[in-house]
């Protein structure tokens, strides 16, 4: 459990982070306001608690070093093996949804739980990775040496400068908030929801849940083939673990 006042420093069970909540996200996030438990509030309902798990896709056959965000990989047999071992040990309740992006590593991740649980997943384009334009696919160290004075501008401004004919990370916490705002509005409290996305889009939800200022988002350790789950009940989102390679029991 988490439980701290607003401003305060509090780690999260299961990674080594020390986050802060943010004024950030209360300001951006009008429909969910944040309360004193590093949660968000909606509507105080009297139903039984939603279990939303975030599983970044599994690794795929990047080369180290490069601009990934967009890019339409495909999972590596390293990846594919990852994930068979985490939906194996799969210890919640089975979900009622399957959510994913539409990238080819989330499409591929989520038919091995689709297998698993026997239910279609849905492909949905706002759990994409941030998108980073003309610099996919480039080295980061050719981009810092090439693009110096846009690199530069973006490093420093990274949460609203955009990456040239890309996105800034304030882009994708718009739309993975819009996600996440209708899946609260259309979701019944004591649903099981799995959702496939990124890194950079999973930090994004969490942001969101948790009312986080994204300019501490990088904070976040999010790893291939890891889940993290959080529980909404109340009008509260609480983390019940983080970027961890199987399922904890409750």
């Amino acid at each position: 459990m988490i439980a701290s006042s607003m401003g305060e420093c509090y780690q999260v069970p299961g990674a080594w982070h020390l986050l802060r909540v943010g004024s950030w996200a209360r300001a951006h996030r009008p429909s969910l306001h944040c309360g004193k438990h590093v949660s968000c509030r909606r509507t105080q309902r009297p139903h039984h608690p939603m279990d939303l798990i975030l599983v970044c896709h599994g690794a795929t056959d990047s080369a180290p070093g490069v601009c990934i965000g967009q890019a339409d990989l495909a999972l590596s047999s390293e990846g594919f093996t990852g994930v068979q071992r985490l939906a194996a040990g799969w210890s919640a309740a089975a979900p009622r949804f399957l959510f994913s992006s539409d990238l080819r590593c989330a499409q591929q991740t989520a038919q091995v739980f689709a297998a698993r649980f026997a239910i279609e997943p849905l492909a949905d384009a706002r759990l994409r990775e941030m998108d980073f334009g003309r610099w996919e696919g480039r080295n980061w160290v050719d981009i810092s040496r090439n693009d110096a004075d846009l690199h530069r501008h973006w490093r420093d401004n990274w949460v609203i400068q955009q990456a040239p004919d890309g996105e800034s990370f304030a882009d994708v916490i718009r739309r993975t908030g819009a996600w996440l705002a209708a899946l609260l509005s259309s979701t019944a409290q004591d649903d099981c929801v799995l959702a496939i996305a990124h890194a950079g889009s999973i930090r994004a939800l969490l942001c969101h849940a948790l009312g986080l200022s994204p300019g501490r988002a990088q904070g976040i350790g999010i790893e291939p083939a890891r889940v993290s789950r959080l529980r909404h009940a109340h009008g509260q989102f609480e983390v019940r673990h983080m970027n961890t390679t199987r399922f904890e029991p409750e």
